[in-house]
C-alpha cells in the first residue's frame, strides 16, 4: 500500500460512536453501509481501533464495518479490573449498538483470543470468526491467550510500580512507539499514523492511551477452558490468517511448530491462510494482501439485510 493509496483510504473517514458497558464508555468507529452484513474489527494488545483505518474503507465496499476500542485502549475508558467476560460483553455491545444481528468478527493477536472467548461464551452471536496471527494455546496461559508474550504480574498491586511515561511533545512520543514483537517496517507511513493516534495530551504532557496495567488488572479466567478446548467446541465458522514471517507461526522454531500443529488440528487446511511477506502485524506489513484474504474468506457471507 503506497502512501498515496493509504491517503486515499483515509479520505473515507468513519463515524464515531460510543456505548456504555458495565460503567465504562466504549468507543468504536463505523463505516456504515445500510442493509450490508455487519463486520467487527478487533485490535490486539496495546493497540486500538485506528490500526484498521486503512483496512475498514476497503471492506466497506461489501460490509457495514465497525472497529472497536476495547476498554483500556484507544479512546475507551480504563477499568480497575478487566476480564475476558467483560471484553466479550464490550464486543457484543458494539455489534448490538450498530445493529449487527450476526456479525463477522475479524480479530488480531490478543484480540483474537478475546473474540474466540466471546464466540465460545455466546455461540449464537457471530456468523464467522477470522483470527489474524492469533495463537490457540493448548494450556491455560496467564493472562489468557496472550500471544504477544507479555507476562502478568503475580500481584495486582505491582501495577503501581510502573510509572506513566510522559513525553513533552507528540513527535517525541511517536519516536518511542514500537511494535511488539519487533519487526522490519514495510510501510512506515502506516505506523506513523498509528503512532500519532496512540497518545493523548495530559496536563503533564503526552501519554499512551493504552492502560499499561491491563494484564496486571486481568481477573483470572479459571472458569474458561483452554484455547484448544474452546476450538474443539466452537460453533462459529472460524478461519486463521497468519503472516509467513510471524515469529508465532515460524515452523523452524519449537514455538512456531507447536502453534501451527495446534491450529491445523482444529482448522482444515482451507481455513488457514498465509500472507506472504507479513510478520505478526499482518495488516500493517501487507495491507493489500490482508484485504484480499479477508474478502476471499468472507465471499460466501449472506448479504441479506437480516444478517446485519
Amino acid at each position: 500500500m503506497t502512501p498515496e493509496q493509504f491517503t486515499q483510504a483515509l479520505s473515507h473517514p468513519p463515524e464515531s460512536f460510543s456505548v456504555m458497558v458495565k460503567d465504562a464508555q466504549i468507543q468504536y468507529r463505523r463505516w456504515p453501509k445500510p442493509d450490508a452484513p455487519g463486520l467487527l474489527l478487533v485490535h490486539g494488545h496495546a493497540a486500538h481501533a485506528r490500526w484498521w483505518d486503512h483496512i475498514g474503507p476497503a471492506l466497506h465496499h461489501r460490509f457495514d464495518v465497525s472497529a472497536i476500542d476495547l476498554s483500556g485502549a484507544g479512546d475507551s475508558a480504563h477499568r480497575t479490573t478487566y476480564s475476558s467476560h467483560l471484553f466479550s460483553e464490550e464486543m457484543m455491545a458494539v455489534t448490538n449498538h450498530a445493529g449487527y444481528a450476526s456479525p463477522i468478527v475479524v480479530a488480531h493477536s490478543f484480540g483474537g483470543t478475546l473474540a474466540r472467548v466471546a464466540c465460545f461464551l455466546n455461540p449464537h452471536w457471530a456468523q464467522q470468526l477470522i483470527l489474524i496471527d492469533s495463537v490457540i494455546p493448548s494450556r491455560q496461559p496467564t493472562p489468557p491467550g496472550n500471544s504477544n508474550g507479555v507476562k502478568a504480574a503475580p500481584n495486582p498491586a505491582l501495577q503501581s510500580v510502573r510509572p506513566v511515561r510522559v513525553y513533552a511533545t507528540r513527535p517525541i512520543a511517536m519516536k518511542r512507539f514500537r511494535l511488539t514483537p519487533r519487526q522490519p517496517l514495510t510501510h512506515p507511513h502506516i505506523l506513523t499514523h498509528i503512532a500519532h493516534h496512540s497518545f493523548r495530551e495530559s496536563e503533564a504532557g503526552f501519554v499512551f492511551k493504552f492502560d499499561r496495567a491491563v494484564f496486571n488488572k486481568m481477573a483470572p479466567a479459571s472458569d474458561l477452558p483452554t484455547g484448544s478446548e474452546m476450538m474443539a467446541n466452537l460453533q462459529t465458522k472460524t478461519s486463521l490468517v497468519i503472516g509467513r514471517k510471524s515469529v508465532f507461526f515460524d515452523p523452524e522454531t519449537a514455538l512456531g511448530e507447536k502453534n501451527l500443529l495446534t491450529a491445523t488440528k482444529h482448522l482444515a487446511g482451507c481455513e488457514i491462510k498465509t500472507v506472504d511477506g507479513a510478520h505478526h502485524h499482518v495488516m500493517i506489513d501487507q495491507p493489500l494482501s490482508t484485504i484480499e484474504t479477508l474478502l476471499a474468506l468472507t465471499a460466501d457471507s449472506d448479504e441479506g439485510p437480516d444478517r446485519r
